[in-house]
């Protein structure tokens, strides 16, 4: 709180950016509003402090020299054509605003999150994470307790909370198997954010982020050869914790079980999806497949499925009359932006794997694992969601990403930023 103090008096300008990252990143798991209040505040900060140092100067070499700076162009320039050849223009225009937000959340990061920055905002993040994961494992035992099945959510969707979950997860476990000597309290708070998010994955219910994880643990494993022992253990705990939940709830035990048979009527349409909310996504693909047949290279428009939906399914789809979104990515992303959009699309996230890459091979740090491990998670939870389309995950991502980034520049190894942050 001193430092915090002497920084309002010492930099305003320093102090509001400041503010806006941690208000962004406790917002992260919550509030859609707060985590875009917090970017334009740390914006309107950070800008200032450029004035002030004269370095405005220097914003067009920072953004070109930034290596996702020309997928985001290309990918944008594929939105503005699908945009212009679509059905309804006016109403993809509009939606061409969450794309330039999405960039604008990345590029600023990856410009205002000083060293010194991230050993607050780090921390900030896995304490909102740690308080969300707490507020779903009270939900879901109340409800237990009442007889109840209630999804662990806290105060978002379940299975965006999942997602939630699964990327807040990796980064505590980045921070615990860094294989740095980390300060007593550091290593305490990180394992209390492993298990605590651990728990209200399982307890979500959410299946797609379950494969997320499994992903997670995958590349973790496959890239960090120093901390496979420490997985494994942890894949044990949450076996045995999964098993627990599980006895305790028969609804989490299928939900498990049958992931299985779901990837299967995936791939074999002579099977039947085991359940209604499987179902529902296997019809939503074929809607998109269809689409894609009718409007193949730029697709109907952003935001224009829900437009269209009754032209490929007249009636009702479980209930609902239309629905906006085909919950999977690629498909609603090829159906909408059309099969340019979609190749723009791949080349942006191989683009982010590939840096994270580079950046974990160069540097090796915690945060460098964290980006790295959480980008097939993300590319997977994005087969059953259009996760990169909300606020909560894809700027959690842009989070692990410029931390990545920015700590490559660096070239520093990271053990001393947790313990300096006083975890």
């Amino acid at each position: 709180m001193e430092h915090i103090k002497k920084l309002y008096f010492a930099d305003k300008a320093g102090f509001i950016q400041l503010a806006g990252l941690l208000l962004l990143a406790i917002s992260l798991p919550f509030s859609v509003t707060f985590v875009q209040a917090g970017l334009f505040l740390a914006i309107g900060g950070g800008m200032c402090r450029l004035k002030r140092e004269g370095l405005i100067k220097n914003l067009p070499s920072a953004a070109f020299g930034n290596p996702l700076f020309w997928p985001w162009m290309i990918y944008l320039a594929a939105a503005i054509l699908a945009a212009l050849a679509g059905l309804y223009p006016l109403r993809s225009f509009a939606a061409f605003n969450s794309d330039f937000l999405r960039y604008l959340a990345f590029a600023s990061l990856c410009l205002f999150l000083t060293k010194e920055n991230e050993e607050k905002v780090l921390p900030a993040y896995l304490f909102a994470i740690a308080a969300a994961a707490l507020i779903g494992i009270t939900q879901s035992a109340t409800g237990l307790i009442h007889g109840f099945d209630i999804r662990a959510h806290a105060f978002a969707h379940q299975v965006r909370f999942g997602e939630i979950m699964v990327i807040g997860l990796t980064c505590a476990l980045s921070l615990l198997f860094s294989g740095k000597a980390l300060a007593k309290r550091t290593e305490f708070f990180a394992l209390s954010c492993v298990l605590l998010s651990l728990a209200a994955l399982i307890l979500s219910q959410t299946r797609g982020a379950y494969l997320g994880l499994a992903a997670a643990i995958l590349a973790m494993f496959a890239f960090s050869k120093e901390i496979r022992k420490q997985l494994l253990i942890f894949l044990v705990i949450a076996l045995v914790m999964g098993a627990a939940f599980a006895l305790l709830n028969p609804t989490l035990s299928y939900k498990v079980l049958s992931i299985g048979k779901g990837i299967s009527s995936a791939v074999n349409t002579n099977q039947k999806a085991p359940d209604t909310s499987i179902n529902t996504r296997l019809e939503l693909w074929k809607i998109g497949f269809r689409i894609i047949k009718d409007r193949p290279f730029f697709g109907v428009g952003a935001s224009n499925v829900k437009r269209v939906f009754h032209d490929y399914h007249p009636g009702p789809l479980a209930g609902q009359d239309s629905w906006g979104s085909l919950h999977n990515l690629y498909i609603n992303q090829a159906a909408e932006r059309g099969l340019v959009g979609l190749a723009a699309l791949f080349l942006l996230f191989s683009a982010m794997f590939r840096t994270a890459y580079k950046n974990f091979a160069s540097n090796g740090g915690p945060m460098s694992l964290w980006a790295l491990a959480v980008l097939p998670a993300y590319f997977v939870m994005n087969l059953t969601e259009i996760t990169f389309q909300h606020v909560h995950t894809s700027y959690a991502i842009f989070l692990a990403l410029a931390v990545s980034m920015n700590s490559a520049k660096r070239k520093l190894e990271s053990p001393e930023f947790p313990v300096e942050a006083g975890f």
